[in-house]
Order: structure tokens, then sequence, then C-alpha cells
């Protein structure tokens, strides 16, 4: 792909489906108390709403939206840095999608306060993020083809 906007689109797509993936396998057996679906869902609506059908499609249209812009931002990253190291990159994509999104969003506007009660819930998070860069950065360097500015 040589569009960086689209490349980047499509890589955080990617990165938003494993990480869904991942948590929501993880849900299921019981291992965390709740996705970064949920968390996303309850920027716009009342914590009652989300597991509604309209909450579950508003959790996953959010989620998509914040990724794939994740995605974007680390494609014009790499198109004027270059792509060695790139998995550090994505690490520090992860990082600071972790940070804006998990830490500084939750707590300003109060969501999901139960978080900071289940310390597995919140480490396995923080390693989904870092999962996300990783597989953004990765389709990125695999399949982007970039003019280095």
């Amino acid at each position: 792909m040589r569009d960086t906007f689209t490349a980047g689109t499509v890589a955080g797509l990617i990165g938003t489906l494993v990480i869904l993936a991942l948590q929501q396998a993880l849900f299921a057996l019981d291992i965390i108390q709740m996705t970064t679906m949920d968390v996303a869902a309850e920027i716009f609506l009342e914590p009652h709403q989300t597991g509604s059908i309209a909450g579950i499609l508003v959790g996953l249209i959010s989620h998509f939206l914040v990724g794939a812009g994740g995605g974007v931002l680390l494609a014009y990253f790499i198109r004027f840095t270059g792509k060695d190291y790139y998995w550090l990159k994505g690490l520090g994509l992860g990082a600071f999608m972790l940070l804006v999104g998990m830490a500084l969003v939750t707590t300003i506007m109060n969501i999901m306060p139960e978080m900071r009660e289940d310390s597995l819930t919140t480490l396995l998070h923080m390693l989904t993020y870092f999962i996300y860069g990783l597989t953004c950065s990765y389709v990125l360097t695999r399949y982007g083809k970039f003019e280095f500015a």
C-alpha cells in the first residue's frame, strides 16, 4: 500500500481486531472482567447500556475508530522516521494509546473505575495494547510502501 493514511487505517483495524480477539478470549475464560470494547462503549453511554446490542455496536465502532487512528499516527511516524526498529515504534504506539486511552481518558471521564480494583485485568489490558502496537507496526512495515521524507 502506497497511501500512508490507508496503510495506517488498515494496520490499526487489524491491530484492533487482534486486541479484541485476545480480550474476548480472556473474558470468555473469566480471566479478565471487562474488555477495552466495554471501556470504549462507556465513553458514549451510561454503564447499564453497554451490554445491549446497541451498546456493543457503539463499543465496536468507537474501538475500531480509535484503533484506526492509532494506526494512522504510527504510519506517518514510520514514514518520517523509517522502518528500522519498527517493533520499538509499535511498542511506543501501544504505550501511547494505553496512557491516553486507558489512563487519561478513563480518569478524566471516570469510566470503569472498577478496573482499578482488578490488577490482572489492567495488566492484561496493558499487554494487549503492546500486542496491538506490535501488530500495527508489523503490518505497516510488511505491507506499507513508504516514500521516506
